[in-house]
């Protein structure tokens, strides 16, 4: 026999306080092992103070092989002072390692200067004569000896009076944290048990009341209506449930004569639509085909079987995007009018953008499919004429650039006469301006020549970690010249990926001059690379200045600037190249940045099937 709800919740509820006690207890047994935690980590402080004893060993035995010295025992002397330095440095190397404390770092520094001068100072007296050496160990060695023993004392007591306020604290915290714990558990347990009993109480009554309405709804009777619970959470689920009945007392009372009137509205709307839209099924069949549909490809309605026979084939685009919304249940949308699907027909050649969406169907029916072919013939045309113009204005501006590039160097040189500082800071200017107009100008032709290009790639097996390596190779002179390193991690091995090596070459080409262009001097640009089975990650970081978050979305747009210490040189072409060499391979270009703490550019390819 099944148990009510009441007593389900009352036994899921019940498990409550004993969660709570578990984990009262094992809380007080953690936090009272942060007690012994915190008092191991004392030790830290315990390791300088032995040093600093044995510092303090060391240099006493040294001060007393140079009194030996100073009395004219150098048979004595010089073997104490070589094993009593070597224990000295042993020793003083074990502090400099385990500087834990603020200006701990400033007294090891003091001692290692002071222990060079009183090294240096006992070789000089060891070489004097004897009847010298007494008054030179008094003048220079006491002296040096005396305040290199007092920096290792200070760093001694400091270090110990660290040790004991340390312990102090981590008792008193220990203990503190272990009487809240109990006391938190406590109150818990206490909360959980009385939530135990009231909660049934206050939830299943409501509950009944909406499960004996909901009964009635299921037999029919929408003229009923759910009383407000008095519980702030199942008042607004009885609302939604007065809502509903009165939505369905409304849906009752309307007439099949209006919803036929929304059906042919919907109809209608469609068949005006001036761009091709199809409805498909599972099965290929044409559930609708308007008239653009029927006049551009020659579709029309009909069984999968009937549209054989008749010779009607959707076109392969239109195919491919009903196929994908069909096995995935998700949308396809272009991303660019480089995917538009050509179709020549008698009125010429003309270019649909392919979109699909599944349709909600009724229960019982098979899942279905709207595509819609947006006609972009004449934005292709305009893309067109503004492609040409680009390349027009390009190419025209490539001569005067180069004669202006030639004669503001020829003008640099010195055969050319001198000039004062002010006309050489001009010409300078002028020279580098030039170079970036140059360099505007050429990243324009690639922009061109790839959007010319679009969807021809020449994929062939290429070494990913080879195509990083001659990548930074060919920036590394301009990274060291900026004082930038260019390291690459081409991680695990690759193997071979199919890909366009002269435009992905180019993408990463422009993302690498990127990165250094934007790192000051002492950063560093990392390129790496990541395989699975389906994609193909390379990945180009810097420790450069970062990009503004407000500028991050706009980045990849053309003619788009930064707000960087560098901001004359981002004119946003080799982005834009860059991905649109991405979205050519089917791949996306993404960004992520923190302003002062760099940026890393992420090309994400798949290579799945290929």
């Amino acid at each position: 026999m099944p148990s009510s709800l009441r007593t389900r919740l009352r036994l899921g509820l019940a498990a409550i306080p004993a969660a709570v006690a578990l984990l009262s207890a094992a809380a007080v047994l953690s936090l009272d092992r942060l007690g012994g935690a915190v008092s191991t980590l004392l030790r830290e402080n315990y390791v300088s103070v032995v040093a600093c004893e044995q510092m303090k060993e060391a240099l006493d035995r040294q001060d007393s092989a140079a009194l030996f010295a100073a009395i004219g025992r150098d048979d004595i002397a010089g073997p104490i002072l070589e094993i009593h330095r070597r224990g000295f440095q042993q020793a003083f190397g074990r502090e400099a390692a385990n500087i834990t404390l603020p200006g701990e770092g400033d007294l090891v520094r003091e001692i290692e200067s002071l222990y060079g001068e009183y090294s240096g100072a006992v070789e000089r007296v060891l070489a004097l004569p004897p009847a010298e050496r007494p008054p030179a160990y008094f003048r220079e060695l006491l002296p040096r000896f005396s305040a290199l023993k007092d920096r290792i004392e200070r760093i001694h007591r400091m270090n110990q009076e660290n040790m004991q306020r340390a312990d102090r604290d981590a008792k008193r915290l220990a203990q503190r944290t272990v009487q809240g714990g109990l006391a938190i558990g406590l109150i818990a347990v206490l909360l959980a048990i009385g939530i135990a009993w009231w909660l049934p109480r206050a939830i299943v009554r409501p509950v009944e009341a909406l499960t004996r309405t909901a009964k009635q709804i299921g037999e029919g009777n929408f003229n009923v209506a759910v009383e407000d619970p008095g519980v702030a959470e199942l008042t607004q689920l009885a609302d939604a449930w007065n809502r509903m009945l009165e939505r369905l007392r409304a849906y009752r009372e309307s007439s099949l004569g209006e919803l036929l009137a929304a059906k042919d509205l919907g109809r209608a709307t469609l068949e005006g639509m001036l761009d091709p839209v199809v409805v498909f099924d599972r099965e290929g069949a044409v559930l609708f085909a308007n008239d653009a549909a029927e006049a551009a490809f020659g579709l029309r309605a009909g069984t999968a079987e009937e549209l054989r026979a008749a010779g009607v084939a959707a076109p392969d685009a239109l195919a491919s995007a009903r196929d994908s919304v069909l096995a995935t249940g998700a949308p396809v949308l272009p991303r660019s009018l480089s995917e538009a699907m050509p179709r020549r027909g008698p009125e010429g050649e003309r270019h649909y953008l392919v979109r699909a969406v599944p349709l909600r169907s009724a229960p019982g029916e098979g899942p279905r499919a709207l595509v819609l072919a947006q006609d972009v013939t004449r934005f292709r045309r305009i893309d067109a004429l503004k492609t040409d113009m680009v390349a027009t204005v390009s190419h025209e501006l490539k001569t005067p650039l180069t004669s202006l590039r030639m004669a503001t160097h020829l003008l640099l040189e010195p055969s050319s006469g001198p000039l004062t500082e002010d006309q050489r800071e001009l010409v300078t200017t002028a020279r580098d301006d030039t170079e970036r107009l140059r360099a505007m100008v050429e990243d324009l032709l690639d922009v061109v020549r790839i959007e010319a290009d679009a969807g021809a790639l020449r994929r062939v097996p290429v070494d990913p970690s080879g195509l990083l390596f001659e990548v930074a190779d060919a920036h590394r002179a301009v990274a060291r010249e900026r004082g930038v390193a260019l390291e690459v991690d081409p991680g695990p091995p690759q193997g071979a990926a199919p890909l366009d090596p002269e435009r992905i070459s180019i993408a990463l080409a422009n993302l690498v001059a990127n990165a250094v262009r934007h790192t000051p001097a002492g950063g560093k640009v990392t390129l790496s690379a990541r395989r699975t089975d389906a994609v193909l990650t390379i990945e180009v970081a810097d420790t450069g200045e970062g990009i503004d978050p407000k500028d991050l979305p706009r980045i990849f747009e053309r003619a788009v600037s930064g707000a960087g210490a560098d901001s004359r040189a981002r004119h946003g072409l080799g982005l834009t190249i860059a991905r649109e060499i991405a979205l050519q391979h089917g791949g996306e270009l993404r960004a992520a940045s923190e302003p002062g703490k760099g940026s890393v550019f992420t090309l994400a390819l798949p290579i799945a099937g290929e």
